[in-house]
């Protein structure tokens, strides 16, 4: 009797365990897809004010992003604008490997303290696709002016990017130019990013830039619809655009509640700790129209950032 009670009690804790196991939140964003053709980050302090965009998100039959347009300005203490134009396409390359190339038209412009300075570039970036469907190397050739385009001579730089994943999870990723590398790892816990940390290695100076992001999700709001990555456009050093259509892997389900920004800068035996950013975020709207983080921050005066279609 003992031992068939044994057995019984066994039998309901593995399926207990599996019912649990098995549980998977993806399965509850069931509501739609949601495919935004813009979105908007805003953000001011006592000084300056920051509005980034990605506008004019166009889409083919399979969702993928064929061209956008980027901007960045910034006002106040200091003035810069960069501005960018991307097309976008998909195929398959001559060893069965799938590819998306992206080529774009950048400008920009900065005035500080009297100084200034401006440049404007011709991209080409190449992102191989793994047999997962998820890139794994992002290959770049860049032509640099700094004068008129019309009369002088580019300045040809490349850079590689690459990222390592744990099922349908980023881990790490690199990259590297000819004047920095960079290091990322993304700690998960369970379907949620919990940490980034971001290690920058300045190769002419030799400085050091080491950034830490932790978030916090609400457990128990499940963002519900399918078709874009909202969070590739919160976390930092994400290629925003390729990982809010899932080829950077899995997004977190979850809705975003928390961040926490840290780190230090290391110039030779100097070393100086970052600002402290601490944000505080909600979440609202109507996937119909528009959806928002909208944040309260000790750093900014005001930050949001809209999602619309």
């Amino acid at each position: 009797m003992k031992r068939l009670f044994s057995i019984l009690l066994a039998t309901l804790l593995f399926a207990a365990c599996s019912d649990s196991d098995s549980y998977n939140p993806y399965d509850e964003q069931r509501k739609g897809d949601f495919y935004p053709t813009s979105v908007v980050i805003r953000k001011s302090t006592l000084n300056r004010d920051i509005t980034e965009s990605w506008t004019n998100i166009t889409r083919n039959r399979q969702g993928q992003v064929t061209s956008y347009e980027y901007a960045l300005e910034i006002s106040g203490d200091i003035s810069q604008s960069e501005k960018r134009s991307h097309t976008v396409k998909y195929y398959t390359r001559h060893d069965g490997r799938e590819v998306i190339e992206t080529r774009t038209n950048a400008s920009y412009q900065k005035s500080a303290n009297g100084i200034s300075e401006s440049y404007t570039r011709k991209i080409v970036e190449t992102a191989s696709i793994n047999s997962n469907g998820y890139i794994d190397e992002i290959n770049a050739t860049i032509e640099h002016w700094t004068g008129d385009p019309e009369t002088t001579d580019p300045v040809t730089k490349t850079s590689r990017r690459t990222f390592a994943y744990n099922g349908d999870l980023c881990k790490n990723s690199s990259y590297m130019d000819n004047e920095l590398e960079v290091t990322y790892k993304y700690n998960w816990s369970g379907y949620k990013l919990k940490n980034i940390t971001e290690l920058k290695e300045h190769l002419r100076d030799g400085s050091i830039e080491y950034n830490t992001y932790d978030y916090t999700f609400d457990s128990r709001e499940i963002f519900p619809y399918t078709g874009t990555n909202l969070m590739a456009f919160v976390q930092s050093g994400m290629p925003q655009i390729y990982a809010s259509m899932g080829y950077i892997g899995k997004g977190t389900p979850y809705v975003l509640s928390e961040e926490l920004q840290g780190g230090y800068t290391k110039f030779g035996t100097f070393k100086s700790d970052n600002t402290e950013v601490h944000n505080t975020y909600s979440f609202d709207g109507d996937a119909n129209f528009k959806l928002a983080y909208n944040a309260f921050s000790n750093i900014y005066e005001t930050y949001s950032i809209t999602f619309s279609k």
